[in-house]
């Protein structure tokens, strides 16, 4: 029988102390995660909320981070069965932006107040290392005081440093799954769970403040694939961590299928928010897109992070990884205002500072 380190079974100790566990120790075992994703009640997820939310406020206080997200291209090579970017979308419009133009959107967002980009996009091959690298240090050039992180997807080391000395800070890579068959049923024959690992450990050895993260109810998961999500996490310690659920993009493979859970998914950033208290933890758009008060119950779950889209709004909305996107009000740059008075009712402030977070191991 497996058996928990306090000497009694592990199904046999309350959802309630695991929670409680993981708040004192930083970690629980790949079963006691199973139980409690698998068993959990309302009054375990309240908990789990009210020790996160506590947590936050002693490591962030009342305000929260504000980066500018900026959707560089939406062409990609790959073909992912759950995004809305991938390879053998034909329906989907396509654009990439120029480098004057990310620019652009940067200076917009630095007149708001923010001090970090994200440049992300497909993984495109028009966007070579030369062009990635004059972007990276031309916005270094123009805004010196602002963190610049990157999401251009898996790359060879050899690109992510020459990233990192251009001016790169941190780096977003969804691991999406830690267990390699559940990772092999949501990517193409291609793409493994090892090659993903590698990059990670790549961007976390080169000196990048290293995100990663999955999506809640994607195709064929099961609470054991979350404990290992998990498990991997708490192993990894990464600087940054995103979690949103699922949700179905059209003419992909996923099209037909269910929503993941909002409630089971903000119950995961609470638990992650407890394991990695001083993390950044970003409200992702499939929140806000799910539910119209999610970003503000992710706030209460533990995030710390909102991220306005900066992208020309005329090409906002073909940055379609799953459908319904949000592309207007609080989500966007011209809704900051809005924004602010949305999370001044619940008792935040807007931080305009950079903010860094860094590996503790």
């Amino acid at each position: 029988m497996t058996h928990s380190r306090r000497g009694v079974p592990w199904s046999l100790v309350s959802n309630i102390e695991l929670i409680d566990t993981l708040a004192a120790e930083g970690v629980l075992s790949v079963e006691e995660f199973e139980q409690l994703l698998t068993t959990y009640t309302a009054a375990d997820r309240d908990h789990a909320t009210s020790i996160a939310y506590r947590i936050a406020r002693e490591h962030f206080g009342s305000t929260l981070l504000a980066w500018g997200v900026v959707d560089v291209t939406n062409h990609c090579i790959k073909d992912c069965y759950y995004c809305g970017l991938c390879r053998s979308n034909e329906e989907l419009e396509r654009y990439r932006l120029t480098v004057p133009e990310v620019i652009d959107c940067c200076a917009a967002g630095h007149a708001l107040g923010f001090r970090t980009f994200v440049l992300q996009g497909g993984e495109d091959p028009e966007y070579t290392d030369d062009v990635i690298d004059d972007m990276i240090w031309q916005v270094r050039k123009r805004f010196p005081d602002s963190a610049i992180t990157l999401a251009f997807g898996e790359r060879p080391r050899s690109s992510y440093e020459r990233y990192f000395a251009a001016g790169a800070d941190r780096y977003l890579l969804r691991h999406e799954s830690a267990d390699a068959e559940q990772f092999a049923s949501v990517h193409p024959r291609r793409m493994t769970l090892a090659n993903r690992i590698r990059c990670l450990e790549d961007l976390a050895s080169i000196g990048y403040d290293t995100g990663c993260g999955m999506m809640v109810g994607t195709p064929f998961q099961t609470p054991a694939h979350l404990a290992r999500d998990l498990a991997f996490l708490a192993d990894f310690d990464p600087a940054i961590v995103a979690v949103g659920p699922f949700i179905p993009a059209r003419s992909t493979r996923f099209a037909d299928q269910p929503r993941g859970s909002v409630e089971k998914t903000l119950f995961v950033l609470s638990l992650l928010r407890i394991m990695l208290p001083d993390a950044g933890i970003p409200v992702v758009s499939s929140i806000g897109t799910a539910h119209p008060r999610g970003r503000e119950m992710a706030i209460m779950a533990g995030a710390n992070i909102v991220m306005p889209n900066l992208t020309p709004p005329e090409e906002r909305a073909k940055f379609s990884v799953f459908d319904g996107k949000l592309t207007g009000g609080v989500e966007v740059a011209e809704g900051v205002e809005k924004l602010k008075r949305r999370l001044d009712a619940i008792g935040y402030t807007l931080q305009p500072e950079r903010g860094d977070f860094r590996r503790r191991k």
